[in-house]
């Protein structure tokens, strides 16, 4: 006869491990359009993670920190250049061991997609775009994290322009950080 503990399974995925992950990647999305990029980084697991974006890999919980400090910087005439994104419905996998799992969702919205601060200069060329992120994550301790994010642009199509200098709007008078929202401003994110 085996013992109890030998025929159990591994913890396996439940509704509140499928909503953590949702939610954690649509915050990531949102820290963009809200210019909070300095909180992105607590969305990542802080043991060794990989942050590649069409090529651009960043390693490492303080360079992926140092990346987002600067990616705030691109746009210093206004806040956001990175609104309007919907994930579509993720693909959500979380593996036997009930602590690592693979996310894959596609992304629809428009930015603009120029981050070199020499050049970003308004008018902005507004691009629709669609990306595809497969991406690992990983249960800690406050929930679960990011260890490894992969997104590729599939399709970049410009639509308008956007001239932010005779725009009056959040964006442009600095207040994207004071809309509130609920991931942020209870410190849930980086609990």
């Amino acid at each position: 006869m085996t013992d109890a503990a030998e025929t159990e399974s591994p913890a396996a995925m439940n509704a509140d491990d499928v909503l953590d992950v949702e939610q954690r990647k649509y915050v990531y999305e949102q820290a963009y359009a809200l210019h909070r990029h300095t909180d992105i980084p607590a969305l990542f697991s802080e043991h060794d993670p990989l942050f590649d974006v069409a090529g651009d890999v960043v390693t490492g919980f303080d360079a992926i920190r140092q990346k987002f400090t600067d990616l705030a910087k691109v746009s210093p005439r206004e806040d956001s250049f990175h609104t309007g994104w919907q994930i579509c419905t993720p693909l959500i996998d979380i593996d036997a061991d009930g602590a690592h799992g693979r996310v894959i969702a596609p992304t629809f919205g428009y930015l603009v997609l120029n981050f070199s601060p020499e050049m970003f200069s308004p008018p902005y060329t507004v691009r629709a775009a669609f990306e595809l992120w497969d991406d690992r994550v990983v249960k800690e301790a406050g929930g679960w994290r990011i260890s490894e994010l992969h997104a590729r642009f599939l399709l970049s199509h410009p639509i308008w322009s956007w001239d932010a200098a005779h725009d009056d709007s959040s964006a442009t008078r600095h207040e994207m950080r004071l809309i509130q929202h609920p991931f942020f401003d209870d410190g849930s994110v980086s609990a």
